[in-house]
């Protein structure tokens, strides 16, 4: 499968888009290993946005709670994503 990484957005999410992607670094994730001996697989469980960091982020780039609130929408999205991959 392709994915294209052009996407459109609405010019009042555009603070919130580049507030995501300066916080793609910024994100918990731990390691589960699943099975025994010779059937081990490891996998990552992504916990979410680690917000201290976030916090920084937002802070270093002036924005305020309305940004903030936005980011837990995505956060939420992506871990969703996320969570189908898992399966």
């Amino acid at each position: 499968m392709t994915v294209s990484e052009d996407f459109e957005v609405m010019p009042c999410n555009w603070q919130s888009v580049c507030a995501f992607l300066a916080c793609e670094t910024q994100w918990r994730a731990v390691p589960m290993t699943l099975g025994q001996m010779a059937q081990v697989v490891t996998e990552v469980v992504w916990i979410g946005l680690d917000y201290v960091a976030v916090d920084v982020v937002l802070r270093r780039m002036g924005l305020g709670d309305a940004v903030f609130a936005d980011l837990q929408v995505m956060e939420r999205a992506a871990l969703d994503v996320f969570a189908e991959a898992w399966v």
